[in-house]
């Protein structure tokens, strides 16, 4: 019975294979050739891929950090989240030890029939402070989207790249105002900020109002446990908090490559 249920269990792991390899994106393969743009879905005029591409340049020379735009035909009916992450860590975008990379990935089929799922911008561990989920949405919902309303779908990924190479530069005090074809795009994050004020007071309110019951608690019922505990022993047994930890992967180089950068799936979608 018992090597029944081994050949049974070896027989189901076998068959579950193909659907473990089927659940991998059918991503692009890694580049042989860098570049900031690959616009394998032909939705970028020439001039703006320069532009991005000089822009990206100075931005990598200037800090290791790498954004890339990559637009695809189709991706069947994979999520996008799940596409950019792998696209993201087969290709190792940003530098290695800094994780500084940013995709902005962009679905034609799903752009075409304006349905969700159609443009992702995915942020390294390294950026994820200077491009938090909150202002990647606003990224996308103030700069991308309404270009692509009006039909406008160059114009509409090369304002996103913008918005991400002002706060990419800022994060790391680079002036790129003397690059052609820059435009400074700033993006509002007032709200965020009042949002993780609020945040904040209300982690405090609750530790306090906790400090408070514990106290309450052992003023009115502490002592009487402790004299009636039949083991002897104190009315509170030890305790205490686990901790945790974030990982991060990453190393690089410059522009001369892509630099084995990795993410965490932080960004946001549309």
């Amino acid at each position: 019975m018992v090597i029944f249920k081994r050949i049974w269990v070896c027989f189901l792991a076998f068959m579950l294979i193909p659907i473990a390899v089927s659940a991998t994106p059918p991503i692009p393969p890694k580049p042989s050739e860098f570049a900031y743009v690959y616009d394998y879905a032909d939705l970028i005029d020439a001039e703006d891929e320069q532009r991005i591409n000089e822009l990206g340049a100075a931005i990598d020379n200037a800090s290791d950090a790498q954004i890339i735009v990559v637009t695809v035909d189709n991706m069947g009916d994979y999520p996008i989240e799940d596409y950019a992450l792998e696209l993201f860590r087969n290709w190792g975008i940003g530098d290695k030890e800094k994780n500084n990379g940013v995709l902005l990935l962009v679905n034609k089929q799903r752009l075409m029939d304006n349905q969700s799922g159609k443009v992702r911008i995915e942020v390294g561990y390294g950026l994820e402070g200077a491009i938090p989920d909150s202002v990647a949405g606003r990224i996308l919902d103030e700069y991308v989207l309404p270009q692509w309303n009006q039909k406008a779908y160059s114009t509409g990924i090369t304002d996103g790249y913008m918005a991400i190479a002002t706060r990419v530069a800022e994060e790391y005090d680079i002036d790129l105002n003397s690059i052609d074809g820059y435009t400074p795009i700033s993006v509002d994050t007032s709200a965020e900020e009042q949002d993780s004020n609020d945040a904040s007071w209300s982690g405090v309110i609750f530790i306090l109002i906790a400090i408070a019951f514990i106290f309450f608690n052992i003023k009115s019922g502490g002592g009487r446990r402790g004299r009636y505990n039949r083991w002897g022993g104190p009315p509170f047994g030890g305790g205490g908090f686990g901790g945790g930890g974030f990982g991060s992967s990453g190393g690089g180089f410059g522009s001369g490559g892509f630099g084995s950068g990795s993410s965490g799936g932080g960004g946001a979608s549309r």
